[in-house]
């Protein structure tokens, strides 16, 4: 029981890096599986090799064409070896390193929506790759090695705030160095003009010595764009004076936030930080757990217009009550200009009876909409069903709302989005049997669905097994999401009787499997 209370802390942590802010790739293989089987090219067999020793890797970059430095560093990337890293980068070539080149991206699959340790697993391999290369970059620049690199890019996966900080720290020690270097310079100047004006020669007034250890190599400029996640107050302070720093058009050393989170700091900071960003760069933005209130909103508002390059905003789990319709007005005039936005999370804010209001800001295709426990009633239903946003959607959350007196309304999202939608989650939606079994003729006519869920919803055995029946004809159905019926929640079921029931179920699945010559199996997940 000791360790419970540091459990619940990292499955919170981890949550910070899920949601809208980096889309999952739907239909690729999992990227971080430990048994997933692959073929690799004899070049690649080759790269992975070499770089298992810094030694020969240091020996082979003088020996082998430039592309082959490149396959070199996606092998040494790959394998987590730190020191044939660092090797590569100190004499890498080009102006320019882009992660996202090097190696593929973790955010693939659906085990991110139901496996935890998963998600944990695939965070895990993003912070190593970002944590590899920032390092190593500012070593190399610090020990004035011989790589042209000026341009790091690392977006595309998350960065540890450890990192963060680090380098934050490191743009002001490069402004405040160039400060005194100017200064000194200066004086200098200053100095040497007043001994000739008065002739004298010099004396104890001698020049000030210019020489010190900077953290950047004379006459050369350096850029750092990456994602960012800000949970600490001091975090957040150093980037908001390194977001600062880096906005002067003199500066060398620059950081560029395209995705930023900030998370568990509180609606006063989350403004500060706003402020200090430059619109045309920023493409993500989550700012959940922040107890942000209606005040708040107004308040960042037009600094949320403004960020007209935004693809994705996560505003969950805040304290944001929309029902107002002066709050439902300033958030429909805040998603306007915002004409890229794909992926939109509302969840756990209160809409009743404004989704309309707020989805008329937006004149734009929508791909991902999540609108999780935000006490939806059967006007806000009613208005998805007719809104065109549904006509776009691959991923739709309306879990943990009470569909149950809409469930006509739902009936016609689910028709909407039948053709488009590859992931839905109803989970806790207090729906009844007959309810299901009217639901189950939508469920049966999803062509590209890859995810459902509708756990948390509890029915009888017949319904649950009806269900199954039903979405077992769905060719691209991956996983599918449910919870024991009742008759499995009394005190008299065995644990035998709960492995019949998911034998059962698992059977109808794999029957249909057969049936319809299925190129996957669906993968079963009771609650």
């Amino acid at each position: 029981m000791a360790g419970a209370p540091m459990q619940g802390s990292q499955c919170l942590w981890y949550d910070h890096y899920k949601g809208s802010l980096f889309p999952l790739d739907l239909d690729a293989p999992p990227s971080c599986e430990q048994n997933r089987t692959s073929t690799s090219s004899l070049l690649e067999i080759c790269c992975s090799y070499v770089v298992k020793d810094a030694a020969m890797t240091r020996a082979a970059i003088d020996c082998v064409p430039s592309i082959l430095r490149v396959h070199m560093m996606e092998a040494a990337l790959k394998g987590n070896h730190d020191r044939s890293i660092q090797a590569l980068m100190s004499r890498w070539s080009l102006q320019s390193l882009v992660l996202s080149r090097l190696v593929p991206s973790v955010f693939t699959s659906l085990l991110p929506l139901y496996r935890p340790v998963y998600q944990s697993d695939l965070v895990r391999q993003g912070l190593r790759y970002t944590t590899a290369l920032a390092h190593t970059f500012l070593e190399c620049l610090r020990q004035v090695s011989s790589t042209k690199i000026r341009h790091l890019d690392i977006t595309g996966f998350p960065t540890a705030e450890v990192i963060l900080y680090y380098l934050c720290s490191h743009c002001m020690l490069a402004h405040n160095e160039r400060r005194r270097n100017n200064m000194i310079t200066l004086y200098n100047q200053a100095l040497h003009l007043a001994q000739e004006c008065h002739g004298s020669t010099p004396d104890s007034h001698s020049p000030l010595d210019t020489y010190f250890q900077n953290c950047l190599p004379e006459n050369i400029s350096v850029e750092i764009k990456l994602d960012a996640f800000v949970t600490s107050e001091s975090c957040h302070s150093e980037l908001c004076k390194a977001l600062t720093v880096s906005a002067f058009p003199e500066t060398r050393f620059r950081l560029v936030v395209e995705r930023l989170s900030i998370t568990c700091l509180g609606g006063e900071r989350v403004l500060l930080l706003l402020k200090q960003l430059r619109p045309e760069e920023i493409r993500g933005l989550q700012l959940k757990y922040n107890s942000l209130e209606n005040s708040h909103l107004l308040l960042m508002a037009p600094t949320l217009q403004s960020l007209t390059q935004l693809t994705a905003l996560d505003l969950s789990c805040n304290h944001l009550n929309l029902y107002q319709a002066s709050s439902a007005l300033i958030l429909q005039q805040v998603f306007a200009p915002l004409v890229h936005l794909r992926r939109l999370d509302l969840s756990n804010n209160r809409l009743k009876n404004q989704l309309a209001t707020i989805l008329s800001g937006i004149s734009h295709p929508l791909q991902q909409l999540c609108l999780a426990a935000c006490g939806l009633t059967p006007a806000d239903v009613g208005a998805l069903a007719t809104c065109p946003h549904t006509l776009s959607l691959e991923e739709l959350d309306l879990s943990e709302n009470s569909l149950t007196p809409c469930y006509v309304s739902l009936g016609r999202i689910l028709a909407n989005i039948s053709s488009c939608v590859k992931v839905l989650e109803l989970e806790n939606c207090r729906f009844t049997d007959e309810i299901v079994m009217s639901l189950t003729i939508h469920f049966s006519g999803f062509q590209n669905l890859l995810f459902l869920s509708l756990a948390g919803n509890t029915w009888t055995t017949s319904t649950v097994l009806t269900l199954t029946k039903g979405v077992a004809k769905l060719k691209k159905l991956k996983v599918l999401q449910l919870s024991y019926p009742y008759e499995c929640h009394t005190d008299e079921a065995s644990s035998e009787e709960l492995e019949l029931f998911k034998a059962t179920v698992a059977s109808l699945l794999e029957a249909d499997d057969l049936l319809h010559t299925r190129p996957n199996k669906v993968e079963l997940v009771l609650f």
